[in-house]
């Protein structure tokens, strides 16, 4: 019994340096790394990788479901009894932390989409979390007209985080913005 305890204890250890690895790649930019990449940044043989994983996919699902895991448990706490103002500030300043630390694997998400159904199954699952998260720390955004709602939430996006910072914003500016345009929304109902 606990030879077999051990060799499942040692399986999952391998697995979660197969994950760190892939992670670690792409986050220094390697946004589309291979499986012998892999079997190299673990230091675990590349037959091993895929007894574990049986293709890239499975390998990207299983990334996939460790960042989201992760963006889970780094969410703090917002008092929902706060003012308006403070609570936008805070999602923002929440959103533009999560887009920082995980830009690289956000961006190799996406740049994937088309090609792993995965992908695209749990991508927009997530986007859904987030607008979740963010309607129930601000429920005035359920006031507004619908289309100011996806514009409002077009605006917390990722992508529109990617455009300002490649037309030189910085974190700051990027911060301040995105807080002025949501706010104004918020506020003036759309009108």
């Amino acid at each position: 019994m606990a030879q077999v305890d051990g060799r499942i204890l040692r399986s999952k250890k391998s697995q979660n340096i197969i994950l760190e690895s892939i992670i670690n790649l792409i986050n220094k930019g390697n946004l589309y790394p291979t499986a012998e990449e892999v079997a190299k940044e673990s230091g675990i043989a590349i037959r091993t990788v895929f007894r574990h994983f049986d293709d890239m996919e499975t390998l990207l699902m299983k990334v996939d479901e460790s960042i989201n895991h992760k963006l889970l448990n780094d969410e703090k706490e917002i008092r929902l009894d706060s003012p308006l103002t403070e609570r936008l500030g805070l999602i923002i300043e929440e959103r533009l932390y999560y887009y920082n630390k995980y830009e690289n694997i956000m961006i190799a998400t996406i740049t994937q989409l088309p090609k792993y159904k995965i992908l695209q199954k749990r991508y927009p699952e997530y986007q859904k979390l987030l607008r979740k998260r963010t309607e129930r720390i601000i429920p005035e955004i359920l006031n507004l007209k619908s289309a100011n709602q996806e514009l409002l939430d077009a605006s917390l996006s990722f992508g529109f985080y990617q455009r300002l910072k490649f037309q030189g914003l910085s974190k700051s500016n990027i911060a301040e913005s995105l807080y002025e345009h949501c706010k104004k929304l918020i506020i003036s109902n759309g009108e």
